[in-house]
Formats: C-alpha cells, sequence, structure tokens
C-alpha cells in the first residue's frame, strides 16, 4: 500500500521537467557549518517556524474523512472511516525531520527570513545528485504542492487507497495506524498554502521516528532544546552536490563575495560558481 501511494505521488507531484539546481536559504552560521562539515539540519517538524502549514494535510483529511462519513451509508465502511479519522488525533505522538529548498536562488521573500542585516546566502545543490544522496540516507525530497484542487486530489486517493487496504483483510490495528501514520507522513510535509506557491519549495523528508530515536540530535532554541537530524550532503565517495550560491544582498557585495569564495577554497569548493543577489540590500525587520 505504501508503495502504491509514494507511486502515486511521482506521477502526480514530481515534475516533468525538474529543476536542476534547488537551492537552500541560511545565514553566515550556517553556511559555516553546512561547509565546514558537509551536512545540514532537518529540524523535527514540531520546532519548524511553519509548522501549522506542515499540519494543512490533517486538516483536509479530517474534513474530507468526516464528509464520508457522514453520506456513507454502508455501516462496516462508515466503522472503518470512524476508525481512520480517531487514528489520525495522535499526531504529536509522530516525529519527522524537514529541510527546505527553493527552487529559486534569489527570492526577496527568502531574504528577508534569513538575509537580514546583509549575512544571508542561497546554497545551490544538483537535484539529480541530492536526490540519489536522499535516499541513500532514507530520506525523499518532494516538491511541495499549492495548488487546492490537487490537495483534494491526493488526500482522496489516500482515503481510498486506506479503505481499499482495509477492508475485508486480517489486519491488526497496530498495522493499521502504522501505514496511516507512515502514509500520512509522506504527503504531510509537501501539503502548503497556496499563498506561499511563489517559493516553489522543496523539502527534505526523514523517514518516521520514534520521539526517543537516539539518533536525534539536539540544538538550542528559543524556549526549548531543538531535536534535528544530520544529513550528510555528500555521496557514499565524498562528491560534493553543491554547484552553485548566491550571495544574499548586502551593504558590501564585493567584500561578501571575495571572503565566500576563500572560504570555499580553503574547503575544495574552489569550482562551485559564486553570484551575487539582484536585488538592492535593505535592513528588513
Amino acid at each position: 500500500m505504501l508503495n502504491k501511494f509514494e507511486n502515486y505521488l511521482y506521477q502526480t507531484v514530481f515534475p516533468v521537467r525538474p529543476p536542476k539546481i534547488i537551492y537552500h536559504y541560511t545565514t553566515q552560521k550556517g553556511i559555516l557549518g553546512i561547509i565546514s562539515l558537509r551536512e545540514m539540519w532537518a529540524t523535527q517538524v514540531h520546532f519548524l517556524n511553519d509548522k501549522n502549514e506542515v499540519f494543512l494535510t490533517f486538516k483536509l483529511l479530517d474534513r474530507e474523512l468526516k464528509k464520508q462519513i457522514e453520506k456513507t451509508q454502508n455501516q462496516i465502511n462508515k466503522n472503518l472511516l470512524t476508525e481512520i479519522r480517531r487514528s489520525l488525533q495522535n499526531v504529536d505522538q509522530w516525529h519527522i525531520c524537514i529541510a527546505s529548498f527553493c527552487e529559486a536562488g534569489d527570492l526577496l521573500s527568502q531574504w528577508r527570513g534569513y538575509g537580514n542585516l546583509g549575512k544571508g546566502y542561497a546554497i545551490g545543490f544538483k537535484l539529480e545528485s541530492l536526490i540519489n544522496i536522499a535516499k541513500k540516507q532514507s530520506f525523499v525530497l518532494w516538491p511541495c504542492v499549492y495548488n487546492p484542487v490537487l490537495q483534494s486530489e491526493l488526500v482522496s486517493y489516500l482515503i481510498e487507497t486506506w479503505c481499499e487496504s482495509f477492508f475485508d483483510r486480517h489486519i491488526t490495528h497496530e498495522e493499521m495506524v502504522n501505514i496511516i501514520h507512515t502514509s500520512v507522513c509522506q504527503l504531510a510535509p509537501i501539503i502548503k498554502d497556496e499563498s506561499f506557491s511563489e517559493e516553489k519549495e522543496w523539502r527534505l523528508v526523514s523517514p518516521v521516528l520514534s520521539g526517543k530515536s537516539p539518533l536525534f540530535a539536539f540544538r538550542e532554541g528559543t524556549y526549548s532544546l531543538i531535536p534535528y537530524l544530520n544529513f550528510k550532503i555528500i555521496d557514499e565517495e565524498g562528491k560534493d552536490c553543491i554547484v552553485k550560491t548566491t550571495v544574499g544582498p548586502s551593504p558590501h557585495m564585493e567584500l561578501a563575495r571575495s571572503s565566500l569564495e576563500a572560504f570555499f577554497a580553503s574547503n575544495k569548493l574552489a569550482a562551485v560558481d559564486i553570484v551575487e543577489s539582484k536585488i538592492p540590500f535593505r535592513n528588513w525587520k
């Protein structure tokens, strides 16, 4: 069932002509860590700044399940749909980690979030290589879905697939819940409100983990420790997939670019194409 839904995602969500490069926007501190360690942080979903967007899928699922429960006349189907809806209430027990990318390497909204005071960078990764690296670490990389019609189609297909898989089959409640949790965690990270469509975001998504998984690392947060996973950005042979980087708007653009060139050279990335943002610098607040 899970493979069936993943194949459906590839058919409906993955673009026919995907971009060659996707960008990860970050700060000075971020780029220092990413380049020096050749890894980036995938943050546990409950600690993301836009965590409510991630849970849009659950609202859509609950609405569709409620609609189907009300209209179905078959009591067995009604009971099954009700049980599926009930299992979605345990969302806080699911743990996945996410890192975000953008198709655009010089986007004003992203600089406002990451480039304040002229300290932003957009690291460009070769998409094909990054997808292969992700697979080796059991991560997936998907483009976000902003179209409400397609969102509804995906949600309806998922519910239909659940019903086909669970109806009149010998499956335990625990197995059913596990399938529901895993498949929802495939879909939830990529459903976003259409008002954010200019970002053309891609999301790197971890497998589902236990909240007490020993794989989690932790960093300082505003109100609590923030769990995350380390994601290596090099392949098994140590080959990098960074091909381009944009220096964000800065009051000292030439200096910012030259220092980045020196930093990349010292980290064996001298071949990376470095470009300057075309957006005028502003001290955004």
